[in-house]
């Protein structure tokens, strides 16, 4: 069915770290001496956001009822759902502003590559890429060749840059990855919720066009932070000491982890749903119109055939048309929970 991929351009960078244990860590070796990098101080691990589950009919309505002057995105009634600017991305984060931070673009970036020195370069190599594969030739540098460091470091800076990818480390990453050293405080301290923020804008203002969107975590975030009174899923605000968490702590409704207490068809009623009452007059439909129009379903009949087969599965609705769809052995997830 011509379903896979039309959204392939909506999707978040997804790693092999789990996002929790490494906020965690990060924060428990800072505050046992042990951050020998620095790490914490440079404040990248609290815009380091669980990898999500991907549902692009959400980020597509957001879009529509996204206000650019206001860079808020609204409900059907036109009232404030919540606002996409660096301080909200840092309330919802429980991140306390308290040292001057430098602004950066992708622009900053693309124009301070080409300015990194050899030697700096091969400090930065020195530094995070395994002894025995340093580099002999300009970046990029291979993803594999970095040591288990600098894979965290490459890790949370893609995330924020809203890369698909870590296979190369071009000299984009490597300028922020130039701000870590061993047994030093970051040399830059970088205004990563303003990236972000400025980065989620753009994408919301052209994704009808380009079809572009690397945050969908974030805005996830931000309605489950914003809009708490409106889930049914067990929500906890606050630590065993009773101060209120980063939100990434509230609930793992919809984080895509290995044994998750969530199943796909809860998150589309715990959180999807809700969501969709927030952001429409009427809801989604379980079947999406697009799905609706391949199965050419006919309004008078609702009855369904479903067959597995050994190699193929086959689906039959009376009022279509056409012969019974034989698909794939591995049917999508969404299609079995629809």
């Amino acid at each position: 069915m011509p379903l896979a991929d039309r959204n392939y351009l909506i999707q978040d960078f997804v790693g092999d770290k789990n996002h929790l244990q490494t906020f965690c860590q990060l924060k428990n070796s800072y505050f046992s001496n042990c951050d020998m990098y620095g790490i914490w101080e440079s404040n990248l691990p609290f815009y380091f956001l669980p990898s999500v589950n991907i549902f692009p009919e959400i980020i597509h309505i957001c879009a529509e009822n996204y206000d650019p002057t206001q860079r808020a995105i609204k409900s059907p009634s036109g009232s404030i759902l919540f606002h996409i600017t660096p301080d909200t991305i840092n309330q919802m984060l429980n991140f306390k502003q308290t040292q001057l931070l430098v602004p950066f673009s992708m622009k900053y970036l693309l124009d301070e590559g080409p300015k990194l020195s050899n030697s700096e370069i091969a400090r930065v190599a020195k530094t995070f890429m395994r002894a025995d594969r340093q580099p002999t030739e300009p970046p990029p540098f291979l993803y594999v060749n970095f040591n288990e460091v600098g894979k965290l470091l490459v890790h949370m800076i893609s995330s924020v840059l809203g890369f698909k990818s870590s296979e190369h480390i071009d000299e984009i990453v490597l300028v922020l990855l130039s701000a870590y050293s061993l047994g030093q405080p970051p040399a830059v301290r970088y205004n990563y919720a303003k990236f972000i923020a400025n980065k989620m804008h753009d994408q919301q203002v052209k994704l009808d066009r380009e079809g572009v969107f690397k945050y969908s975590s974030f805005i996830y975030h931000l309605f489950m932070y914003y809009q708490s009174d409106c889930f049914q899923c067990p929500i906890k605000k606050l630590d065993s000491k009773g101060e209120r968490r980063s939100v990434i702590f509230w609930s793992s409704v919809f984080h895509q982890v290995q044994n998750s207490p969530y199943s796909y068809c809860e998150f589309i009623d715990q959180f999807v749903y809700p969501v969709s009452y927030l952001l429409k007059i009427t809801p989604l439909p379980r079947l999406s119109y697009d799905m609706q129009k391949i199965l050419q379903l006919s309004k008078n009949y609702k009855i369904v055939d479903w067959y597995l087969y050994q190699n193929h599965t086959v689906i039959r609705i009376y009022g279509c048309e056409l012969y019974p769809y034989r698909l794939p052995r591995y049917v999508p997830m969404r299609l079995f929970v629809l």
